[in-house]
C-alpha cells in the first residue's frame, strides 16, 4: 500500500486514516490512486500532481481543468469511474442483494405509482428492479450535482416485454428540460448505471473498459 499512498495528497491520506475499517481505508486509497492514474493519463501529468477541490456535496473535481468531468463510485470491492469532456456525468453501482431492507426502502422512497408497478413483479424481479431504479436515481443526482433526496425522483424507466429485462440505454428529460442518456453498465450480480448529459445536437458516444482495483 505504500506505493499506492505515495500517489495520494496529504488530505487524502489523512481521510483514509479516519476510516474505522481497514478494508474501507484500503478501498478508498486504491480508488483514489486509480482515479489519479486514469485522469493523469488523460492530462499527461503524474498522478500525484493532480489537485482536487470539492463541491459542497463532497464531490471531487479538478479546478484547473474544469472541462474534464468525472464520477467515481464504489460498492464493496467494485469500483466504477466515468470520464467525459464538457458533459456532466454521474455513475452509481449497487450489489443487487446487498440491501436487506429494500422493501421498506421502496415503500418509503418510491413514488406511489412506481411502487405499485414494482409490487406487481416477483420477489426476484422486485430486488433487481429496485436496485436498478436506485442506481439510476443516484447517478442522475450525481450528474446534476445534487445531494441524495429522501424521496426518489420520478424517473420513468422503460422495461422490455413483461418487465423482466432492462433496456440497456435510453434518454430521459428532467424538470428543467435537460436530456440525459442513461446507460446500463451492470456486471453479474450488480446493478450499475451511467448518466451523462446529452448535447442538443447529438447523443454522446459511450466506450467502456474494465480496470483492476487491485
Amino acid at each position: 500500500m505504500e506505493a499506492v499512498e505515495s500517489l495520494l495528497s496529504a488530505d487524502e491520506r489523512q481521510r483514509a486514516r479516519r476510516f474505522r475499517r481497514p478494508a474501507a481505508a484500503r478501498q478508498f486509497c486504491l480508488g483514489r490512486a486509480r482515479l489519479r492514474t486514469i485522469l493523469g493519463s488523460y492530462l499527461g501529468l503524474p498522478p500525484q500532481h493532480l489537485r482536487f477541490a470539492y463541491t459542497p456535496n463532497g464531490r471531487p473535481y479538478l479546478p484547473e481543468v474544469p472541462h474534464l468531468m468525472f464520477s467515481l463510485t464504489h460498492a464493496g470491492d467494485l469500483g466504477l469511474l466515468a470520464v467525459t469532456l464538457h458533459q456532466r456525468i454521474g455513475v452509481d453501482v449497487e450489489v443487487t442483494y446487498r440491501r436487506a431492507n429494500w422493501r421498506g426502502l421502496a415503500r418509503r422512497c418510491l413514488p406511489d405509482a412506481t411502487h405499485r408497478r414494482l409490487c406487481a413483479l416477483s420477489d426476484e424481479e422486485q430486488r433487481r428492479a429496485m436496485a436498478w431504479y436506485w442506481v439510476c436515481h443516484e447517478a442522475l443526482l450525481k450528474a446534476q450535482g445534487k445531494a441524495s433526496l429522501r424521496r426518489l425522483l420520478h424517473i420513468d424507466l422503460p422495461w422490455e416485454g413483461t418487465c423482466t429485462g432492462y433496456v440497456s440505454h435510453f434518454t430521459i428529460q428532467d424538470a428543467s428540460g435537460q436530456t440525459w442518456l442513461v446507460r446500463d453498465v451492470s456486471r453479474e450480480e450488480t446493478r450499475a448505471a451511467l448518466v451523462v448529459e446529452c448535447p442538443p445536437d447529438a447523443g454522446p458516444e459511450v466506450v467502456t473498459f474494465d480496470w483492476d482495483l487491485n
